[in-house]
């Protein structure tokens, strides 16, 4: 019978209290229908394939159905666990887990007995607080957004769906950069409570019902709270949720979860990072994957072997951090992007979602990177064209001198002429055809194909204005692009002179002008102008009194001048 008071020595369960010994284990070059067979035939959960890799009975079904059944199962398997004694503690093991670990392996005399999968577990406590970081800049946007976390989070509990900032935004707070706009996820719905909230700061309501999301665009901080009303920039919401991928590339199906689950089934540990919101907790940081140290340590660390497989459109999004953030791939994150690239073609990935990435990744400000890096990986074949391109440099400055000088150009539609010049025209075909571009669009590119001949004549010694001209007025918008991709500094140069200024350029006489001065109505006034339009871009008429001139001496001289 126990006695009050007593002090009773406290049992330390080890890692068997974590344990769950239902494993079995096979060779890595077994294929993965194999292993599968092998784990269902032994009810395990988990399959060992050496001391530091192993792979969960559900990843090799998932893998299995999306055609990745005859692949090793190394493939598809997590690489570099931790391993742990049979005699470990159970806070060692929480500590590695804590670390960001998804599986810990556990060895005994004979090889490995269980496996601790931290997918069983809930999420950590909150391990420090980012409070100071979102007190700390003292902007007026900061304040503003100070104010927008604290609104959002009485929200939620008003509602009682306790309200978390996540992802990016949290990912860029730690970075020590002010995010752009605000990701929130809610443990409920999501889209009520983003109907409250808009109530709550303004601005217009977005709902995406399909995805339990919502955005909120327009709201503002009311006087007092951000310094006379800031802006509150973009608001996404969602409710915390898990995913099912029917098939590898496809747009997932979601159902409710709560934020441990949200968090899991994200792409990269370091947007897998959450901080609470409500009242009572505001700002302790929820890190269940480890993806502070990897903001620490800039390394890019992806959550899953198969997530590049679940969604191509993942390793694009790769790029762009590697290239903005300066994140480098792990070891493992390496391996997940090429078992993604050669497990394409992914019917199930519509084109409008590639061209999407395209486009995403031309607005990078570093876009150049973005693309060489795509083509280091080879992951432009999931575009179907193989490798890199020498003109990714030109297209960059090309979009950062149209932006600089009001010239309208689509970034995309540069770095994918920029990808396509010198490939051969089924090679182009066919990746039009995998971004399902039709009409316009394609034409604007196929065009872009044909610019070959226009640069090199765009490169002739002698050239007038008028005949540079003549013929970049002949050839389409995209077709110029590319010539000055193709070209070299010559006709690069005539190039941004005709976008920026030469055809612009318009007579100082206009057509009731000429009509005064005696041009018969019809197209002899068209012709006129277009003399005179030539005229002024060689030079040879300032003034209206010589351009009045020269329409008297083209109308003495009977033809065009």
């Amino acid at each position: 019978m126990a006695k009050a008071g007593h002090a009773y020595p406290q049992v330390e369960p080890g890692v068997a209290a974590l344990m769950d010994p239902r494993v079995v284990t096979v060779g890595p070059g077994r294929s993965v229908a194999r292993a599968l067979a092998r784990a269902r035939a032994a009810g395990a959960r988990v399959v060992v394939l050496d001391g530091r890799s192993a792979v969960r009975e559900t990843e090799l079904a998932r893998a299995a159905r999306w055609g990745l059944d005859l692949r090793p199962a190394r493939d598809v398997a997590w690489s570099g666990l931790v391993t742990l004694s049979v005699d470990a503690t159970e806070v060692e093991t929480r500590r590695r887990l804590l670390a960001g670990a998804s599986l810990v392996l556990v060895r005994g005399p004979r090889g490995v007995v269980g496996v601790v999968d931290a997918e069983r577990h809930g999420l950590p406590p909150a391990e420090s607080s980012v409070l100071p970081r979102l007190e700390r800049a003292g902007d007026r946007q900061s304040e503003a957004r100070l104010w927008l976390l604290r609104v959002a989070g009485k929200t939620g509990e008003r509602l009682g769906t306790p309200a978390y900032a996540v992802g990016g935004f949290v990912r860029d707070l730690l970075l020590g950069a002010t995010p752009p706009d605000v990701d929130l996820v809610v443990e409920g719905d999501g889209v009520t409570f983003a109907r409250r909230l808009a109530e709550e700061i303004g601005g217009t309501l977005l709902v995406h019902g399909s995805f339990g999301t919502a955005s909120i665009e327009g709201g503002r901080a009311p006087a007092g709270a951000g310094r006379d009303g800031a802006a509150l920039g973009r608001v996404d919401v969602a409710s915390a949720r898990r995913e099912h991928y029917p098939a590898a590339g496809a747009l997932p199906d979601v159902e409710p979860a709560g934020l441990a689950e949200d968090l899991r089934r994200r792409d990269f540990s370091v947007n897998a990072l959450a901080v609470a919101l409500a009242p009572d907790r505001f700002g302790r940081l929820l890190d269940p994957l480890g993806g502070h140290a990897d903001v620490r340590r800039r390394r890019l660390r992806v959550l899953r072997p198969l997530a590049f497989v679940e969604d191509p459109t993942r390793i694009f999004r790769a790029a762009r951090y590697a290239a903005r953030l300066g994140f480098r791939p792990d070891v493992a994150t390496q391996a997940a992007i090429r078992l993604g690239v050669t497990a394409r073609p992914y019917p199930a990935l519509s084109g409008q979602r590639l061209w999407r990435e395209i486009e995403l990744a031309a607005a990078e400000p570093r876009a150049r990177r973005v693309f060489e890096l795509l083509g280091k990986w080879q992951a432009t074949r999931i575009l179907n064209i193989e490798g890199s391109s020498r003109y990714l440099g030109q297209a960059e400055r090309l979009a950062r001198w149209g932006k600089g000088a009001g010239v309208a150009a689509d970034p995309g539609e540069l770095f994918l002429l920029a990808l396509c010049i010198g490939r051969t025209r089924d090679v182009v075909e066919r990746a039009l055809d995998r971004l399902a571009l039709t009409g316009e669009p394609r034409a604007r590119i196929e065009a872009g194909m044909t610019a070959a001949p226009l640069a090199r004549r765009l490169e002739a010694r002698r050239l007038r204005p008028s005949e540079v001209d003549e013929m970049l007025a002949a050839a389409s918008g995209t077709a110029v692009l590319a010539a000055w991709l193709r070209g070299g500094a010559t006709a690069r140069r005539r190039i941004q002179w005709y976008l920026a200024r030469g055809r612009a350029v318009r007579p100082r006489l206009s057509g009731e002008d000429l009509l005064a001065l005696g041009v018969p109505r019809g197209p002899r006034v068209g012709e006129a102008l277009g003399m005179l339009r030539r005229h002024r871009l060689d030079g040879d008429a300032g003034s209206l009194a010589e351009e009045r001139d020269l329409v008297k001496e083209w109308l003495t001289s009977g033809k065009e001048a």
